[in-house]
């Protein structure tokens, strides 16, 4: 190859695999979301502004993943700081409303149940899973982190081994964010907004840092390559 084609790549890529600069880009358009966002729940009517912010976000994200412009992962950078934002600042419960009509049409734009029989009930089995062993680790930090961890990996080599969209069928964050807040209401249990926290928290971390670590672990696992988009 070219010697001046080598050092354009060297420049871009981060070991001729990582785009960096796709990377910033995606973020700092997180960001201005993120600030917009900030600024719509301070407006009266951020019910309906939101639902509709959300709706576009959706389909967008949706739609750029289809076309090759967005992987899974950067649908994760805009959704999840606002999630977690959300559940951060929620004083007396006052942004569960606002958590639910911002993921409800990420839900309905992403988790695409019309695949085929089989995935929907390995959707369904997948999800059962995840919602018990979070009744079971809600009380204990560590392993509430360590479950965090593991759907967090799980959703970046699914993402990155899988046809777009794979990994919100059986690991949708909506989902589980919507299905644990359906339990805490029911059992008046606020270790549930506790592990929510961490579980975006650690979707945060994967979404901005995720393609960046798991480079160095590709001699260990190189199954994560398998589809890089």
């Amino acid at each position: 190859m070219d010697p001046i084609l080598d050092t354009i790549e060297g420049i871009l890529y981060i070991h001729g695999e990582v785009f960096w600069l796709k990377e910033c880009i995606t973020a700092f358009e997180s960001a201005l979301i993120f600030l917009f966002f900030r600024w719509v729940i301070s407006w009266n009517s951020r019910q309906a502004v939101l639902l509709f912010l959300s709706t576009i976000i959706g389909i967008a994200c949706i739609f750029l993943g289809d076309t090759g412009y967005w992987s899974d992962n950067d649908v994760l950078k805009f959704i999840a700081p606002i999630s977690l934002f959300l559940l951060v600042n929620n004083k007396n419960r006052q942004n569960n409303a606002l958590l639910f009509i911002f993921l409800v049409p990420y839900f309905f734009t992403s988790y695409e149940f019309y695949r085929s029989f089989f995935e929907v009930i390995g959707s369904i089995v997948s999800h059962a899973l995840i919602i018990f062993c979070i009744t079971l680790v809600k009380k204990y930090r560590y392993l509430s982190l360590g479950i965090s961890a593991t759907i967090g990996v799980l959703i970046n080599l699914i993402g990155n081994n899988s046809p777009p969209g794979t990994n919100d069928i059986f690991m949708n964050p909506a989902i589980i964010t919507l299905a644990v807040k359906g339990i805490e209401y029911h059992t008046k249990n606020t270790k549930y907004t506790d592990f929510l926290k961490s579980f975006w928290a650690t979707l945060v971390c994967f979404a901005f840092f995720g393609s960046w670590i798991f480079h160095y672990i590709k001699p260990f696992c190189p199954l994560y390559f398998h589809h890089q988009k």
